[in-house]
């Protein structure tokens, strides 16, 4: 099972910072591959994540994303263009 450079660095770097009772990271690139934002020929431009973490308990949605695309920061400037995020705490 290949797993992708992206999609590595995106696990590791979640589950270090949150410790997740459960991470889902699917890369969906291929769903995107022809819209007018992706360059011809980039990968891994577009992943769905689920996290369920206590880290997240008591936060807003806006502040979970905002969390998530804070630690993910540096992907975005190495070709990353989408995020769908389903973020929850554990209570």
């Amino acid at each position: 099972n290949f797993m992708s450079v992206r999609y590595s660095r995106i696990k590791n770097v979640l589950s270090k910072e949150f410790t997740p009772l459960n991470l889902v990271i699917r890369d969906d690139s291929a769903l995107h591959a022809n819209h007018g934002n992706v360059k011809k020929g980039d990968t891994e431009t577009h992943f769905y994540i689920k996290i369920i973490s206590p880290v997240f308990n008591n936060k807003t949605k806006i502040a979970m994303h905002k969390m998530v695309y804070k630690i993910l920061d540096k992907e975005f400037s190495k070709g990353l263009h989408s995020l769908e995020l389903d973020l929850r705490g554990t209570i």
